[in-house]
């Protein structure tokens, strides 16, 4: 899913129940639904390669010094 479409579905839930603005959010440990937690963290750009995952700030200006990926690189972003 794109954050695009993931933006698109909460919108259209909270125009349709405001309430749903107060709740907390969780994530599925796994596809299967073996488990839930909290989400504790906003939302973070960076790369992930179907195994690995690292955080790339996309407002930093030292990526070189800093990060191995560039601003380009980041293809996800991670919600928690």
């Amino acid at each position: 899913m794109k954050l695009k479409e993931f933006l698109e579905n909460i919108q259209e839930m909270v125009k349709e129940d405001p309430s749903l603005l107060e709740l907390d959010v969780i994530t599925s440990k796994d596809a299967e639904g073996n488990g839930y937690e909290l989400v504790y963290y906003g939302p973070s750009p960076g790369v992930y390669d179907s195994e690995e995952w690292e955080f790339v700030p996309s407002n930093s200006e030292d990526f070189e010094e800093e990060y191995e990926y560039t601003k380009e690189d980041i293809n996800a972003i991670c919600i928690n």
